[in-house]
């Protein structure tokens, strides 16, 4: 059946590179095929089609045509901006802890494997990385979010080896290799490898947001302190899962002070 061109498809802009004198190359996630690669031709030179619209964190409208084999590259024919998300690109920390969620959207993720789910992540994500104050509370909730939906969810109600249920008199840690809590004695009896702390009131938040809707999601109570010990206890998590480098990781640590 013959297809007819240009089609057309919803998407966030995750990376763009320069690509030979005029072009570019756009990495996005889309509503009806997930990860795609596209090249927009003549984008470097554009004052009119790709102008201010084939941006990092971009919500496009796109019309294209899909690639003649399935290794090949989507072209861009046109697009039309939906949601600049202009506030991320305009303040620092907004930008690092959108690039962080990009890294790991694209290290988690296949191209032509859509999933409605993680879309309405990405879209989440990016409007409250463009309008809340706290830009690296959101990275706490979008990383746990990403997670869950991957089939990663970390165990956080009860020790993994003692199954006792997380209470207050006690710290824990996250076991990157089963995803699962470890309360003092067991950690020690397990590991001798230091893992950072996660406080019972950081335990509870993560376990909530696991379930809460996300527009209920900033509701939830985010310290300074339970932001630090979220982050670095997924990120030791996602490193042991990928067997690879996160990156943004460091520079997003450096700038992080609890929002």
């Amino acid at each position: 059946m013959r297809r007819e061109f240009p089609q057309q498809t919803r998407g966030f802009v995750i990376d763009v590179a320069e690509y030979a004198e005029s072009d570019k190359l756009v990495t996005l996630y889309s509503r009806n095929h997930g990860r795609i690669t596209a090249i927009a031709k003549g984008a470097l030179k554009s004052k009119r089609r790709f102008v201010n619209k084939l941006e990092p964190y971009t919500f496009l409208l796109l019309f294209y045509q899909p690639p003649r084999s399935g290794s090949g590259l989507y072209l861009i024919k046109k697009a039309e901006l939906l949601d600049a998300h202009l506030a991320i690109r305009l303040e620092y920390r907004r930008y690092v802890a959108a690039t962080h969620f990009g890294e790991l959207v694209l290290r988690f993720t296949r191209e032509h494997d859509p999933d409605p789910a993680l879309y309405t992540l990405i879209h989440w994500t990016l409007h409250a990385l463009s309008t809340t104050a706290f830009p690296f509370k959101i990275s706490v909730f979008s990383y746990i979010k990403l997670l869950t939906l991957l089939g990663y969810q970390p165990e956080l109600t009860v020790c993994g080896q003692c199954r006792q249920v997380v209470h207050a008199e006690r710290t824990y840690t996250l076991h990157p290799g089963s995803g699962s809590l470890l309360c003092p004695i067991c950690h020690s009896r397990s590991s001798q490898t230091p893992l950072p702390q996660l406080s019972v009131q950081t335990v509870r938040v993560l376990a909530r947001a696991q379930s809460t809707p996300l527009d209920r999601l900033q509701r939830l109570h985010l310290s300074a302190r339970n932001i630090s010990e979220a982050l670095e206890a997924l990120h030791i998590y996602a490193v042991a899962l990928l067997q690879q480098d996160i990156h943004s990781w460091r520079t997003l640590r450096s700038l992080n002070t609890g929002g």
